[in-house]
């Protein structure tokens, strides 16, 4: 998506410093964002997603205002208010509606997955992470998204999950085995979220929202997904994406390994998560299935 010279005005009339700009777009994410040059400094310019509502943006920039409070090892790209105090600026043309936020630029290059030290930095960081989210929210007042693990609220085009493997066109070998993969997924649901610990979460802690210099973790970006859910699916969500193809067969024990290794020097999970991994690795696989269906 480009901007039009009223759309860049518009922007650059709400940040009095943003003159001479200069925009790059950035490849990936559910959202459009930009690099944005100055003469003098560089900032990131995101434009959500028509179908992100602005409750969930909200809470996301209350999250990352109430991290850029908390003393972490991390950067995280707290909004930049406008002089009058808003972070969240509408635009409205002609020709369309936009949702925009300008964040600061932060160091460091995405996470390198066959990296073993920055696995396990990437591992440190979540558990600090997770520590300093325990107290953010800790009686879900306020985030908007629905439990991953109830699957039939995941997306709104996916209302029930055992339609997935005809949508899929799967054979029906194929449906037989996924449906009955998902109706236990769906019968192990209550006792998860019944016994396993609940806070807030990431939901979106993967390597191109990962910085890194040196090795070690030097920025965490887009809280976009973030909300309040079991602490193991962010675990092993993470751990999915480190893990997983094209390296699994060469690397797949040391990332486990180091990932782990990290996460414990700062927190361990309770006995019951330890119990609950195979099912709960089975919940984020389906969990996931049925988002990217939708």
């Amino acid at each position: 998506m480009e901007l039009s010279e009223s759309e860049k005005q518009i922007i650059c009339n709400h940040w009095s410093f943003l003159t001479e700009i200069v925009l790059e777009p950035i490849q990936g994410g559910s959202s459009t964002t930009y690099f944005v040059y100055t003469p003098t400094d560089q900032f990131v310019l995101k434009v959500y997603s028509t179908t992100t509502a602005a409750s969930q943006i909200e809470y996301e920039h209350l999250l990352l205002v109430f991290l850029q409070q908390a003393n972490l090892s991390f950067a995280i790209p707290a909004p930049i208010a406008t002089s009058s105090g808003e972070t969240l600026i509408p635009i409205e043309t002609e020709l369309r509606s936009l949702k925009v936020v300008l964040l600061p630029r932060l160091v460091g290059q995405p996470a390198n997955r066959r990296n073993l030290q920055q696995v396990q930095s990437i591992g440190c960081t979540l558990a600090e992470l997770h520590c300093v989210l325990t107290e953010f929210d800790p009686h879900r007042q306020l985030a908007r998204l629905p439990y991953w693990g109830n699957l039939a609220q995941i997306h709104p085009l996916i209302s029930n999950p055992l339609a997935i493997a005809q949508i899929l066109n799967l054979s029906l070998e194929e449906q037989t085995l996924l449906n009955r993969i998902l109706i236990e997924v769906i019968e192990s649901v209550p006792y998860l979220y019944k016994t396993l610990p609940l806070q807030t979460i990431h939901a979106d802690y993967i390597t191109p929202n990962i910085l890194v210099e040196a090795n070690r973790v030097v920025g965490v970006l887009d809280f976009e997904f973030a909300t309040f859910d079991l602490r193991l699916l962010d675990y092993l969500s993470s751990l999915d994406q480190l893990a997983s193809f094209p390296w699994k067969e060469e690397l797949f024990a040391d990332i486990v390994k180091a990932f782990s290794t990290g996460y414990q020097k700062r927190s361990s999970l309770t006995s019951l998560e330890q119990e609950a991994l195979p099912t709960v690795w089975r919940l984020q696989r389906a969990s996931s299935l049925v988002y990217w269906t939708g």
